[in-house]
C-alpha cells in the first residue's frame, strides 16, 4: 500500500455493475475493487472531489442475489494521459447507508476476502 493511502478495510475486487447518481447524473458504470469504506468506480463521468455518489449494486451471495445502496462521495478522481476521468474513487458516509445495506456489504466483502 502507497503511504499516501487513507484506506482503513481491505478491498477486494470485483466484476459488478453498479447503477450509480454522480451529482445529478446517472450512469452505469463497471465496479473493480469494494471494501466496507469504499469503492471503485470504472467511469468516464467528470466529477469532482466531493461530489456526491448513490450507488445501487447487487451482491451475490449464497442464497441468491442482495441488493443494496451504498452512500458516499468522490475521493479521488483518476484522470487518462490526455486529463479525461478513467475512474472514481468513492468513500462511504456511514451515517447515510442503512444497517441492511451496511450488513449486505460487510457480509459480502468479508466473504469474499475470505475465499
Amino acid at each position: 500500500m502507497r503511504q499516501s493511502e487513507k484506506r482503513v478495510f481491505p478491498r477486494v475486487a470485483v466484476t459488478l455493475t453498479a447503477h450509480c447518481r454522480i451529482g445529478n447524473r446517472f450512469v452505469r458504470d463497471a465496479v473493480v475493487d469494494l471494501s466496507e469504506g469504499g469503492l471503485y468506480l470504472k467511469t468516464r463521468e467528470p466529477a469532482r472531489e466531493g461530489t456526491p455518489v448513490r450507488v445501487a449494486i447487487a451482491l451475490p451471495a449464497l442464497d441468491g442475489v442482495r441488493f443494496c445502496t451504498l452512500v458516499g462521495s468522490v475521493a479521488r478522481v483518476d484522470r487518462d494521459a490526455k486529463g479525461s476521468a478513467k475512474g472514481l474513487g468513492v468513500s462511504f458516509s456511514g451515517q447515510d447507508i442503512t444497517l441492511s445495506d451496511r450488513e449486505t456489504l460487510t457480509g459480502f466483502v468479508r466473504a469474499r476476502a475470505a475465499a
